[in-house]
């Protein structure tokens, strides 16, 4: 399901489906709690070359960016700090804790790295400062362009070791831009934006990208280009092909697969009229999940993969519906509002966030899946839409 967009964006979380292009995409912290205090060391350089990238504070400052959105630290300011990171070592006995107590550090990163031509080798480790110990120490390889992944990989690692959940910062998200011309393209890009990748190129109009469960491809629609007809396509990332899933008969507008990859919910209009259809993986319709006079779309699954909320405007406006896969049954769930749409279930199956409009704008909600009063998360004097849950449920990405 999202930091980026020119003219429209459509973002996604995968664990995985954020910064702004034109339009500004941002992070909403869902039930904070009180920030640890932390300090990030830069870097020491560990080879004997020039660190003529930076990468001493540039490694750090990433942890840092990470660390500080997930709204559990406050990391202590730079200047505040004693010790000489090029003068000191790594590991324990090779620095004084006092100098990081002293200034009301609890924890404390400090790593090194060295290169060896376009090649970087980081050693990172989080230490408990009043403790005087180490909590964890992972290393890292790869190549100089990577610092920013190894930094969030590290980032995630210290959230799991103070909470017992994986932080979000390694992730990708894929979304649609306008940024390299007129025609809507789909991206993906690390969660702060960097390591973009364009997946389509034709010119023309590209809509709806949605994550597998592996993480390893991903679904858009288009509406087609020469040889190639309108219809669900699917992207691989590890090869950099895509293949037709499914042309043909009508507009099909995105699918989304279930959660354990055995099917995927897809709207699609037949005989005039559009309902979700269940596929198989080779985009072959198991079963037809509504048949209704209405236009429903717009599905979305729950982690358990035993229900689907969708929209519908059955009831004579966009509203948003849960479909139990098991009796085939559908209960409306939002009754506020004249135009719901754009629903996308919360990683712990509780909430669905939602984007209605309010006052002739476009707002982020939520709301219980058992039904009850929604949530109005925004309320800025512009539009904001297609929220998506981080895969920690903590986060909300909207455009």
């Amino acid at each position: 399901m999202m930091i980026f967009r020119a003219l429209a964006v459509f973002l996604c979380f995968w664990g995985m489906s954020l910064q702004p292009l034109y339009a500004q995409v941002k992070g909403t912290i869902v039930n904070p709690a009180e920030r640890y205090p932390m300090a990030i060391s830069p870097l020491k350089n560990l080879g004997t070359g020039e660190d003529g990238a930076k990468l001493s504070v540039g490694i750090a400052d990433v942890i840092i960016r990470d660390l500080e959105l997930s709204g559990w630290f406050r990391i202590l300011d730079r200047s505040a700090y004693i010790e000489d990171p090029q003068k000191t070592g790594i590991t324990l006995g090779d620095f004084d804790f006092r100098d990081w107590s002293v200034i009301g550090a609890q924890a404390l990163v400090k790593g090194g790295f060295q290169l060896q031509g376009d090649e970087i080798t980081v050693e990172l480790r989080l230490f408990d400062v009043y403790q005087a110990n180490q909590m964890v120490g992972k290393k890292y390889t790869g190549k100089v362009r990577d610092f920013r992944r190894i930094a969030h990989k590290f980032a995630d690692e210290i959230i799991f070791q103070f909470t017992g959940v994986p932080g979000v910062f390694n992730t990708r998200i894929a979304y649609v831009s306008t940024a390299g011309g007129r025609f809507k393209q789909v991206y993906v890009s690390h969660l702060d934006g960097t390591e973009k990748v364009q997946v389509t190129k034709d010119p023309t109009i590209h809509l709806f990208p949605s994550w597998s469960p592996d993480g390893q491809s991903i679904f858009y629609s288009t509406y087609g280009y020469l040889e190639r007809a309108p219809g669900l396509y699917r992207f691989n990332l590890f090869t950099g092909r895509d293949a037709r899933f499914l042309t043909g008969g009508g507009l099909n507008l995105g699918g989304k697969w279930s959660p354990d990859g055995k099917f995927v919910a897809i709207p699609l209009e037949r005989q005039g009229n559009v309902d979700i259809y269940l596929l198989d993986p080779a985009g072959k319709i198991v079963r037809r999940l509504t048949d209704d006079a209405a236009i429903d779309v717009s599905p979305t699954w729950s982690p358990e993969g035993d229900r689907l909320a969708f929209i519908s405007n059955r009831s004579g406006s966009p509203q948003i519906y849960i479909l139990e896969l098991a009796g085939g049954k559908a209960r409306r769930l939002t009754y506020s509002g004249g135009y719901n749409t754009s629903p996308t279930w919360s990683p712990a199956g509780d909430k669905i966030a939602y984007t209605g409009r309010v006052n002739g704008r476009f707002q982020i909600f939520t709301i219980p899946v058992q039904g009850g009063d929604p949530q109005q998360l925004t309320s800025s004097a512009g539009d904001n839409e297609d929220a998506s849950w981080s895969p920690d449920g903590r986060f909300l990405a909207f455009a």
